[in-house]
């Protein structure tokens, strides 16, 4: 029986000083090791997956892969000697973020050009399948969103189902017209979608992820999943629909998989809300009770795990679920603020005023909480709304402001980015008022530079400006000062610790240990390793192109428009 190979692959960040380059290394994409998981226990196939990101050209820990990974001549994976050394039949492209693109379709034109079948899911390119049906791919799952009995149903292109049954086809050589939720292009070159695939609502029926198929890559944070969709309804946000969750022992099950065979102590709950629905009791009893079993666990076998997770502030509503995340080992928090600003926050729908936040803000740091909080500036206003009076400064001071009054650990603050599938970018397109690909193409879409023209009569360089000023001001060189600062105060608070000993309990002194890093090292540490990843990016934009970019697509937008009005 001929044996096919499968090869999942997650394109790497542009090559412009990525804000998140630096983690993306110590992790990976679970959509892609799901995937990936599903071909490995099909009956002929063999599968790996190699993550662009998270690829060391020689890794000390050597994998059923062995150590090395072959690089081009910019450092990135060579697929001509990948696919000289272990020939792949079907390639797959994790295709979410915008940034990476350009990238994969760099990539799947190369594959094509060997003969090789390609396929792509993901939010971006299932929201846009005439775009990568264009580019050298063969079948996307395409995403879909509607209403039934006046509830949304959206289905991003899950894969679980269609990779099972499109690979099947292709190794008996067969049709694919049967395959639902996928679309191809017919021999006249005319894209054809088949019958939509309902989302997927039962888990249980699917195997752990397997991280085991990765190549070369060092996983230090593990992302784990147990819900999908979100109730709430963001305007910029492509993740809707009712959520879809699996019992509380699928989490806890998944955890202990880890751990026992991967030897896993730090993970990130991918799901875009803890707990999914925080109006639904179910929903909160259900994730206390996984919370629980993780904490149980731990106290059973003596390991200490570390979550980081995201969470809406109306988390702090729910004491009793944020101790049990606190038990659980959830030391850190990802909370959307989105903006400080009362107009921003109701154009984004976010159904919460910046007076709210501090208050709610508290009660994290009260049980706590380390906070990365996440924010938008700029947001744009529809037309018949009134335009924010502010200078370019003033935000910035408010920025700054609500930062350090909510004593937030780290943050990020980016552009708004009109993601395809989102209601946002479908009202900017529909007002004009989205830069052209053309000029600003897709990897500039990871929240780093303007994408949408100011609407208050300011230049998109002050917007650049202006976030540069909050992200340097805020990942400042001058932390390396209390960094040293921390091991001066280290001899104060954790030596004194070791005259415990006589009592034969370690916990003082690791207890001492753990309340100097966290609460004098960790933060100096993490804002002075900002600051380089900050100068780094600077450095990448001042040799970059983006400026003459930007004049161009100001120019080609607004010939553009005069066009339509005329």
């Amino acid at each position: 029986m001929k044996r096919f190979r499968f090869r999942m692959i997650i394109p790497a960040y542009p090559d412009s000083g990525n804000i998140y380059s630096h983690v993306a290394r110590r992790t990976t994409t679970l959509g892609a090791i799901v995937i990936a998981t599903i071909v490995s226990r099909l009956l002929g196939w063999e599968v790996e997956i190699v993550d662009e990101n998270n690829c060391s050209h020689r890794s000390r820990r050597k994998s059923r892969f062995g150590h090395f990974c072959p690089k081009d001549k910019f450092g990135r994976p060579d697929h001509l000697k990948l696919q000289e050394m272990r020939p792949a039949d079907v390639v797959g492209f994790y295709g979410s973020l915008s940034s990476t693109i350009p990238r994969l379709f760099e990539v799947a034109a190369l594959y094509k050009s060997l003969g090789v079948k390609t396929i792509a899911g993901g939010s971006h390119v299932s929201n846009l399948p005439e775009e990568a049906l264009s580019n050298n791919i063969d079948v996307v799952a395409y995403a879909y969103h509607e209403k039934i009995d006046g509830v949304e149903v959206a289905n991003s292109g899950d894969g679980e189902e269609i990779i099972k049954e499109l690979l099947s086809a292709w190794q008996n050589a067969g049709t694919i017209n049967h395959v639902k939720g996928v679309a191809y292009l017919d021999k006249d070159g005319q894209m054809v979608k088949t019958e939509k695939r309902p989302p997927i609502t039962d888990f249980s029926a699917y195997p752990f992820p397997d991280f085991g198929l990765l190549m070369y890559a060092k996983v230090k944070i593990f992302p784990v999943s147990w819900w999908r969709g979100c109730p709430f309804n963001c305007e910029f946000c492509a993740v809707k629909g009712k959520p879809r969750c699996s019992p509380a022992e699928r989490l806890f099950e998944n955890i202990v998989y880890l751990v026992e065979n991967f030897g896993a102590t730090k993970f990130f709950l991918v799901d875009d809300q803890v707990g999914g629905n925080h109006q639904l009791t179910d929903d909160i009893q259900e994730t206390i009770k996984a919370f629980e079993l993780i904490a149980g666990y731990e106290k059973e076998t003596g390991i200490r795990l570390s979550f980081t997770v995201q969470i809406r502030l109306s988390g702090s509503d729910h004491l009793d679920l944020l101790k049990a995340m606190r038990k659980a080992g959830v030391d850190n928090v990802c909370i959307g603020y989105e903006s400080p600003i009362d107009e921003d926050l109701k154009a984004m729908r976010k159904g919460l005023l910046a007076k709210d936040m501090i208050d709610r803000t508290l009660v994290f740091h009260r049980l706590g909480f380390n906070i990365h909080g996440m924010f938008i500036i700029f947001y744009p206003r529809k037309k018949d709304e009134p335009k924010t009076k502010l200078a370019v400064d003033d935000v910035v001071r408010i920025y700054r402001r609500f930062i350090k009054d909510a004593k937030i650990r780290t943050v990020q603050v980016l552009f708004t980015i009109p993601l395809p599938g989102t209601e946002l970018r479908d009202r900017l397109m529909a007002e004009g008022r989205i830069y052209p690909l053309s000029q600003i193409g897709w990897k500039f879409y990871d929240g780093q530079y303007p994408i949408i023209p100011p609407d208050d009569g300011a230049l998109p360089e002050e917007y650049q400006r202006a976030v540069i000023r909050i992200m340097a001001g805020f990942y400042n060189p001058v932390h390396l000062v209390k960094i040293i600062d921390s091991f001066l105060r280290f001899m104060v608070i954790v030596p004194p610790s070791v005259l415990t000993l006589p009592t034969l309990k370690v916990r003082y002194i690791t207890t001492s240990f753990r309340v100097w890093r966290r609460k004098f090292f960790q933060t100096s540490a993490i804002r002075f390793g900002g600051s380089l990843i900050v100068r780094n990016w600077l450095k990448k934009y001042a040799e970059g192109d983006f400026p003459a970019r930007l004049r161009a697509a100001e120019a080609e937008l607004k010939k553009q428009n005069n066009n339509l009005g005329s």
